[in-house]
């Protein structure tokens, strides 16, 4: 691993907080790679599922689905899709983290990189529901779905994913460095944020 020039920033968010914004261009900023939608197809290629199955499952988690992997958990041999995908994930976030200085979006990358105890930046983006609900609908995310049930229902998804897989709420303050409100901010000053505690954590690291 070559010397760190910044910390591997993990950036976990609420649905429609504008995580995948903020990162690409605090990416850009500081000349770092970030991963989101790139995990799908090496995530496949791990664990043998579909880049349809990764997109669907990777970070979403119903709680019927949670009840019936814990039902068939008990069967001798059984080993879920969600089970699989998330180790296929996980052994990416611990790849990523350990050759490049990056930035991780989601998928419980703030807990898998402390439990592994590698040192990162963790950031937790939130904002207002009806600004969410604004913004998902601007981008057409909901498509023919009404934009507040399915903001509710991404947000389900994914806190009941986090809690399965780190025993952790999502979006607990203590599990981040920081926690910044994309609504009250704006999205300019969430990236000037990051980004220049990245560079001061980048020097600090330079001087260890």
């Amino acid at each position: 691993m070559s010397e760190r020039k910044y910390p591997v920033i993990t950036i976990s968010r609420e649905f429609g907080a504008g995580g995948h914004s903020i990162a690409r261009v605090v990416s850009e900023r500081l000349g770092i790679p970030y991963y989101d939608r790139d995990f799908a197809k090496q995530a496949a290629a791990r664990s043998g599922y579909s880049q349809e199955d990764i997109d669907r499952e990777g970070e979403n988690l119903s709680r019927s689905a949670k009840l019936l992997d814990n039902i068939l958990n008990n069967s001798a041999g059984y080993f879920s899709s969600h089970d699989a995908i998330y180790q296929a994930q996980k052994e990416l976030i611990l790849q990523f983290a350990a050759e490049q200085d990056c930035i991780i979006i989601g998928r419980c990358s703030n807990l898998i990189l402390r439990n592994a105890g590698i040192p990162s930046l963790d950031i937790f983006l939130h904002a207002d529901v009806n600004l969410r609900t604004e913004h998902i609908q601007k981008l057409g995310l909901n498509g023919k779905e009404d934009p507040r049930k399915y903001l509710t229902k991404m947000d389900n998804l994914r806190e009941t994913y986090f809690k399965t897989y780190t025993k952790h709420e999502l979006g607990t303050y203590h599990d981040y460095d920081l926690c910044l409100d994309t609504g009250t901010l704006g999205y300019d000053n969430c990236i000037e944020i990051i980004t220049s505690l990245a560079k001061q954590q980048g020097l600090n690291l330079k001087h260890q």
